[in-house]
């Protein structure tokens, strides 16, 4: 019984992770000096799949202090057709550059939201009680960030 149940969760992650592998899309560098190892894809434009029904959701926290900087930024994440859930301040006000940090697992989705901000900057940190995809930490590059287009 014992073996059946391992099994049987075996196979069930490694379907999830198949399905991840599938879904992560070829990154390129967001700008000519990127961050070295780093990931990032290109936002022109809403990628054509983002519907109501599978848009990636987001969280924007204000990592630098400035009023109604997560709320800009999350207006410019729904500009580029992310699901913005929430906004709020980040833990402390000393984030130096933005990031991204994966919360479901899906880094595909960490990915493109990185390049929805043009960031070089994305790290996995977990937390499935967030019902989350992403959250985008606002640093103090916020200005290079919100011209380049």
């Amino acid at each position: 019984m014992i073996t059946t149940v391992a099994l049987v969760t075996a196979g069930a992650l490694i379907g999830l992770f198949w399905e991840e592998w599938r879904v992560v899309q070829i990154a390129t560098p967001a700008s000519a000096d990127p961050v070295p190892g780093a990931l990032s894809t290109p936002a022109e434009s809403p990628p054509a799949h983002l519907n109501l029904s599978n848009r990636i959701k987001v969280e924007v926290l204000n990592g630098v202090g400035e009023a109604g900087l997560a709320r800009r930024f999350a207006d410019r994440m729904r500009e580029l057709g992310f699901d913005v859930v929430a906004t709020d301040n980040a833990d402390h006000f000393e984030h130096q550059v933005t990031h991204v940090l994966d919360r479901s697992g899906r880094l595909g989705a960490a990915v493109e939201v990185a390049g929805g901000v043009h960031t070089d900057s994305v790290a996995v940190a977990l937390d499935p009680d967030l019902f989350l995809d992403a959250t985008v930490v606002v640093g103090h590059d916020w200005q290079e960030v919100l011209a380049r287009d």
